[in-house]
């Protein structure tokens, strides 16, 4: 099936004008027309951009209308056109690109259609500039689709579809840092993203059901995307959302135009002062300092090797240092520019700039080192009626894969080239070291603890240039990692959760973390270590305890580097024995009930009788008993040495209180002998606790 072509006069008055004659009401030809002159075909990266001029006799040879020849494999299809006359020449435009497909072009009179020109095939493309593009339709409103523009010696503005969700959208177009996709909003109420270097790709949507979307912006890694949200009283908030989509979470509010810095940090304009300035891209994000002297900015930009923030001053482009420091302003223009976003090897800077008597230009501006911008060059123009709200350079680039973040001194840096026309040479620079020829992975030794700087730059075979920057924590030092819970002593729970948390020097979530224990029953000494869980990045664990034993648990952290702590103190825990562990005299008795530690208690009402557990070990001990109005006290023994009293009396009954016992005066190793001391009063024994911790 053919594909769907898209008739436009959508002409650049900025091009040299040709003179066209102006057909007229003249009788019939006599002969054929004549072939048109001045074929250019250009492509975009999802498209093709046709251009023609009349031949000399047109109006000789009564001509009526156009037809396009493209031919695919020998199958000739023929694409009939009538254009509407322009002083510049004719255009046909299509979202498609056919490989190996040629175009040629012949004019139709009456007489029918005269000699075709001299086929043409469409060269590769690699590059284009990719436009929110706004028309005026003849109901006098308007209609922003996503376009694309070839670069160079592109006419019109060739839409990426020829229908779907990108032939109406937000003026705000966003790249992703490879140069493949843009995001965009529909309606202020949706988010969608979009292949933008390939034709026919489906666009997914992000966000649906929102409202107030504007100005947004793609993360370094590709993972997210910001976006400002208008907010019912006026003002805005910037808020973020996974680039696979799910549920936004708000940096803050009171801010406008996001633009990242790096994965973590955004940078803002804020709405009261009006200055630049650093977030981090979390949510409820801090605001970590303002950059002075952009007061009066707009649409920020950051330049692909890092150095330098594009934004608008007024009706004048400008730059500042990433870090803060004195601006640089260009040459102000007669109105206020839409935009300003950077070429993909930060070379240039391009503005999207509207014509006071109607229309909007691109116009790119070289950068100097020295952050200075030179004279502007105006590459486009739209139609007087026809305005560009935002304008991203797209097609493949050299690309820098995520990396944790913190590495090792032994560095090895992957970078990749895909989609570039070979053959590609790539120079590295590191730490601002002079450029080098390299390959990938990048890769140095002994690299100094702290952060570093990498840059690679590429050039294909077409001279068109990129650059990706990777900041590098060179991280040796471990987390620092602490248990938080339990703080028990003793628990009576056949489970016990221990949490713990960590903080690497470098900022990094902690990648994983490995817990171990060590046991002890009542009467014996601890094992050895075992693990509980490895590589886990859980920040708990959860315990089985056993009736009768000491559980010892510690934790050690690693890095995303590898780096990993030290085993942290031991954090213990232990559960009681049961009172059936423990020898009773005569006159005690065994009882039952719900209420009792593990369904049993050892009770009595009588004088001088003992419950008694040989063979312990401990450093302190605890009773599980009973508390209540009509309880009595028990003398303490240790090894048959009194050592003091416990009191089981108060004024509420407490079942299965934890009863701290006299704390041995050393290490305890022997026996507990417990001997009630009042008649009538009474006794509920329900176990035995020992700490050997």
């Amino acid at each position: 099936m053919a594909p769907i072509v898209l008739a436009a006069v959508c002409l650049t008055s900025a091009l040299p004008a040709t003179a066209v004659p102006v057909p007229r009401g003249i009788a019939r030809a006599a002969k054929l027309p004549s072939t048109p002159l001045d074929i250019k075909l250009t492509g975009t990266l999802t498209g093709v951009d046709l251009s023609w001029t009349a031949a000399p006799d047109a109006n000789d040879d009564a001509v009526n209308g156009y037809v396009i020849h493209r031919v695919v494999d020998g199958v000739d299809t023929v694409l009939p056109w009538e254009p509407a006359w322009n002083s510049s020449g004719y255009e046909w435009h299509e979202s498609e690109r056919i490989p190996g497909a040629t175009y040629a072009v012949a004019a139709t009179n009456a007489e029918g259609e005269g000699p075709a020109s001299t086929p043409i095939m469409l060269p590769p493309t690699h590059r284009a500039i990719t436009v929110g593009h706004t028309i005026r339709l003849e109901n006098g409103n308007t209609r922003t689709f996503a376009g694309q523009i070839a670069v160079p010696g592109g006419k019109q503005v060739v839409p990426l579809a020829p229908d779907g969700p990108t032939q109406v959208i937000g003026e705000v177009v966003a790249a992703s840092l490879d140069g493949r996709e843009i995001a965009f909003a529909k309606g202020q109420n949706s988010l969608w993203r979009v292949r933008a270097d390939i034709p026919h790709a489906t666009p997914v949507q992000i966000l649906d059901g929102s409202s107030g979307i504007i100005r947004l912006a793609w993360s370094p890694d590709g993972a997210q995307l910001a976006f400002e949200r208008l907010q019912p009283d006026g003002g805005s908030c910037v808020e973020i959302v996974a680039a696979t989509g799910g549920t936004p979470i708000r940096v803050g509010c009171n801010m406008l135009m996001p633009t990242w810095l790096s994965r973590a940090q955004l940078i803002v304009k804020d709405r009261n002062s009006g200055l630049l300035e650093y977030v981090e891209a979390k949510a409820n994000g801090v605001v970590l300092g303002t950059i002075a002297g952009t007061a009066q900015s707009t649409m920020p930009s950051v330049s692909p090797d890092h150095r330098w923030i594009a934004y608008l001053d007024g009706n004048a482009p400008a730059l500042i240092p990433v870090s803060g420091g004195a601006p640089k302003l260009g040459t102000a223009s007669e109105l206020r520019p839409d935009g300003i976003t950077w070429s993909p090897d930060g070379a240039e800077v391009l503005v999207a700039q509207p014509i006071r008597f109607g229309g909007s230009a691109l116009v790119t501006q070289s950068v100097g080192a020295d952050g200075f911008l030179g004279a502007g060059e105006t590459i486009f123009r739209t139609q007087p009626s026809d305005r560009i709200g935002s304008a991203v350079w797209q097609g493949p680039r050299v690309v820098i894969p995520p990396m944790s973040g913190a590495v090792r001194p032994d560095l090895s840096i992957p970078f990749g080239t895909t989609g570039l026309a070979t053959p590609v040479t790539t120079t590295c620079q590191f730490d601002g070291s002079p450029a080098a020829p390299c390959s990938s992975p990048y890769q140095t030794s002994g690299a100094w603890v702290g952060v570093h700087q990498f840059l690679v730059k590429a050039v294909d075979a077409d001279g068109h240039a990129s650059v990706a920057h990777q900041s590098v924590l060179v991280d040796v030092t471990a987390p620092n990692v602490r248990i938080t819970s339990p703080v028990l002593d003793v628990t009576k729970a056949a489970t016990a959760t221990v949490t713990y948390t960590a903080t690497d020097n470098s900022g990094l979530p902690v990648a994983s973390y490995d817990t171990r224990w060590r046991i002890a029953p009542t009467a014996g000494n601890f094992g050895a270590y075992a693990p509980v869980k490895s590589g886990t990045t859980a920040t708990s664990v959860l315990i089985g305890l056993a009736a009768g034993y000491e559980y010892c648990v510690s934790v050690r952290a690693r890095d995303a580097v590898g780096n990993v702590s030290g085993w942290t103190a031991d954090r213990c825990v232990s559960r009681p024995s049961d009172d059936r562990a423990m020898g009773a005299a005569t006159g005690w008795t065994r009882a039952s009930h719900q209420l009792y530690y593990l369904g049993t208690a050892t009770v009595t009402t009588r004088n001088g009788i003992s419950v008694s557990r040989s063979s312990v070990q401990a450093k302190r001990l605890f009773l599980i008993a009973t508390k209540c109005g009509t309880c009595g006290s028990l003398n303490v023994y240790y090894n048959g040495k009194s050592v003091g009293i416990v009191n089981l009396s108060y004024e509420a009954t407490v079942y299965q209180a934890i009863v701290p016992l006299p704390v041995p005066a050393s290490f305890l190793t022997g026996s507990v002998l417990l001997t009630t001391r009042t008649a009538g009063k009474v006794y509920q024994i329900d176990g035995l606790a020992v700490r050997r911790t």
